[in-house]
């Protein structure tokens, strides 16, 4: 796993992967906000590869729509809820791979917030 992503206790956060609910809905929010088919964004099996799939698969819709759509890609970027410092800081730090990390992140924030104001967890 990669430890540079943005803050510390991320990786805590990646942890809430291995349960199928939390996985299922993130990859749902994933989806949503950028536009993704099942077919270009599959779920993946619960565990320790689960972040590094749905990176790389975020990946690949990040460096297509920086070939080919600058609107699809701020549109993304929008709607997964980054400010322009933290694109800025994640391409910085580690380019679009970075980012990716940072929107499957984002997503799986998201997922939690709700489920817990939801009384879930």
């Amino acid at each position: 796993m990669n430890k540079g992503l943005s803050k510390q206790g991320e990786e805590g956060l990646v942890r809430s992967l291995d349960r199928a609910e939390v996985l299922t809905s993130t990859v749902d929010q994933l989806r949503k906000d950028l536009s993704l088919t099942a077919e270009e964004l599959p779920v993946p099996d619960v565990g320790d590869g689960a972040f590094e799939f749905l990176r790389s698969h975020v990946l690949i819709a990040l460096e297509r729509w920086t070939r080919s759509s600058a609107t699809a890609f701020s549109r993304a970027v929008n709607r997964v809820d980054l400010t322009e410092g933290m694109v800025k800081t994640a391409t910085d730090r580690g380019g679009l791979h970075e980012l990716a990390g940072l929107m499957v992140i984002r997503c799986l924030q998201k997922v939690l917030s709700r489920a817990r104001y939801a009384g879930r967890f």
